[in-house]
């Protein structure tokens, strides 16, 4: 059987320990780095009725709000409406 001091059974656990966070951290490091932001025509409207927030398609004169299902208009004072 191999004995082991109470010294170097601490620093084997405390290796481990590091040697398991390092990695975790080198794994999630390498997960995030490969995501890329995707740019997309969204805009973020809110709701006249209800005041929900939510994101929808900015091309479009007229969105539904998904909470209480009403239909909104664009709002005309926003610099980049084309309603006028």
């Amino acid at each position: 059987m191999i004995e082991l001091s109470t010294t170097t059974a601490m620093m084997l656990y405390l290796g481990m320990t590091l040697t398991f966070l390092l990695g975790l951290w080198f794994f999630q490091h390498y997960r995030f780095r490969h995501k890329k932001m995707v740019v997309s025509e969204q805009e973020l409207f809110v709701c006249e009725y209800c005041a929900f927030a939510y994101v929808a398609d900015g091309t479009k004169p007229v969105t539904q709000c998904p909470q209480c299902q009403s239909f909104n208009k664009l709002n005309k004072f926003r610099k980049n409406s084309t309603v006028k």
